[in-house]
């Protein structure tokens, strides 16, 4: 008896690292673009008024206030992307299935939206499933085992 091979799993090596990297990413970006802007929105208006100001003035501050928030909110998608489609297709898959058995009487696309209760194996040439009792494929005709 072999064993079978096991399926790669897919996504990144140490997925879990860089999510949680990602995630102390987001947090940080967030911080600090929040304290950019928070900081030097009072003085925006100040330097315009005030030639003797040397440096970066406030609007460069506020841009890169605004490109760190934007940095945070691309590593908190990817830090949490797996939770957000997991949600996603919790709340999408139910009205596939309406959809699919709605479309096609309730024969269903493939395995998605079948109402006629069939409960058999799946055909190994089309892929249809077919009734408990059955011994051919309804669809082609192939035996079933």
């Amino acid at each position: 008896m072999t064993l079978p091979t096991p399926t790669p799993s897919p996504g990144l090596k140490q997925q879990e690292k860089v999510r949680s990297g990602a995630r102390i990413l987001a947090i940080a970006l967030g911080v600090i673009g929040v304290i950019f802007v928070a900081t030097r929105l009072s003085q925006f208006t100040a330097g315009w008024s005030n030639p003797s100001m040397t440096g970066p003035g406030p609007i460069l501050w506020l841009a890169a206030g605004g490109f760190c928030l934007v940095g945070a909110l691309a590593a908190a998608n990817v830090g949490w992307m797996q939770a957000g489609a997991r949600y996603t297709a919790g709340e999408t898959m139910p009205v596939v299935k309406d959809a699919a058995a709605y479309l096609s009487d309730g024969r269903g696309l493939g395995a998605i939206g079948r109402t006629d209760g069939a409960s058999g194996p799946f055909c190994r040439q089309c892929g249809v499933q077919a009734g408990a009792g059955d011994r051919f494929c309804g669809s082609c005709g192939t035996t079933l085992s």
